[in-house]
């Protein structure tokens, strides 16, 4: 998972790439180390999805951005839209069962 550490290369990920997730995660936050290995597991599994992540510290603007109130956060876009968000505990079986909806419309 590619880490952007700024917020003009993150929206541009965004709008190139018609399918992808954004992790959105806090430094010294256990929760977000566990989260990243398991959205990680999850999105290697979609050939076709863009994935990368970026610590609310490092580009404070991402919370503004795309209104992040928590950290883990996971943002998926396609066509450059949001379709997906889930925050803090995140259901890795409900996020595959999107990416798997999403990724049959893109293809």
């Amino acid at each position: 998972m590619e880490l952007i550490d700024d917020i003009n290369i993150l929206k541009a990920f965004v709008e190139e790439n018609e399918f992808c997730l954004l992790y959105i995660q806090a430094p010294d936050c256990g929760l977000c180390s566990i989260m990243l290995d398991k959205i990680e597991d999850v999105s290697q599994r979609f050939n076709n999805l863009h994935s990368a992540r970026v610590e609310l510290l490092v580009v404070p603007e991402v919370a503004g951005e795309f209104l992040v109130a928590t950290a883990p956060t996971v943002l998926l876009f396609a066509h450059g839209k949001e379709v997906y968000r889930a925050g803090t505990f995140i259901d890795t079986m409900e996020l595959e069962r999107v990416l798997e909806k999403w990724n049959e419309n893109i293809i």
